[in-house]
């Protein structure tokens, strides 16, 4: 068998490989068309093509075979390509005898990369990066705004306690001023009281003087009115009355 040096084609397992046979020029169109795998110079018959039909493929469905008669070109297609497939071929019409139209030696191997040469990330290893890299701006964001919620949280309370502090001293404030009030703010009918202090409640102690206008028996209770004006500022301070009455004597008919 006689014909062109074989052209070198390199695959990887799963690829295809797409050949086109051009015989212009060399045979008619009814001529039959193979596609041959090389033995002992011979041909060995995979798939072949008449002119009344056109294409055709193997059994196991991996090898097809087209005569373009309008172009005069014969395709072949094998795919799913396995290292075993490694080896010569060439396409070639019948005319008393195998005529080749092209010769390839075709090397299928194994792995991501070609014998002795560099090749890049396959599309497996980028989609895995690319998932990678997704996952980890996910984490960070939900990093983000769960650390964010958690000072909202943090000042938000911060803000309910000082105001809620705040609202106790006020509270406490008030009652003690109704309790000063209420300790100052009594006297016995009949009588008036006059509040002296100091220019500063804060500074000294006050007091209150009793002009009592009618006698009383020492075992009755006094009182004492205070203006609202006369009473204390400051309500922490406690203020207190001494009053002491002379006895008058008793008359004969007591």
């Amino acid at each position: 068998l006689q014909g062109q040096a074989p052209e070198a084609q390199r695959r990887r397992e799963g690829d295809t490989l797409y050949i086109q046979c051009p015989y212009t020029g060399q045979t008619e169109h009814q001529n039959i068309k193979y596609w041959c795998l090389l033995r002992n110079r011979r041909c060995q018959e995979l798939v072949y093509t008449y002119y009344y039909e056109t294409t055709k493929q193997s059994k196991d469905g991996r090898i097809k075979i087209n005569d373009d008669t309008t172009t005069k070109t014969v395709s072949v297609t094998m795919t799913d390509l396995k290292a075993e497939d490694s080896d010569t071929y060439f396409c070639a019409f019948y005319k008393h005898t195998y005529v080749p139209l092209r010769t390839i030696s075709l090397n299928v191997f194994k792995g991501d990369t070609h014998p002795g040469v560099l090749q890049g990330p396959s599309s497996t290893q980028l989609r895995s990066q690319a998932t990678s890299l997704c996952s980890g701006n996910t984490f960070l964001i939900l990093s983000v705004v769960l650390l964010i919620l958690l000072l909202l949280a943090l000042l938000t309370s911060i803000a309910l306690g000082v105001r809620y502090y705040q609202l106790l001293l006020r509270t406490g404030n008030r009652e003690a001023e109704d309790t000063s009030d209420r300790a100052e703010g009594t006297a016995q009918p009949g009588s008036t009281g006059r509040r002296e202090s100091s220019q500063d409640d804060s500074k000294g102690p006050a007091y209150i003087n009793l002009d009592v206008q009618s006698p009383s028996s020492p075992e009755d209770p006094v009182y004492c009115n205070v203006e609202p004006s006369q009473a204390p500022r400051n309500p922490q301070h406690v203020e207190y009355a001494v009053i002491a009455f002379s006895q008058s004597p008793r008359t004969s008919r007591e």
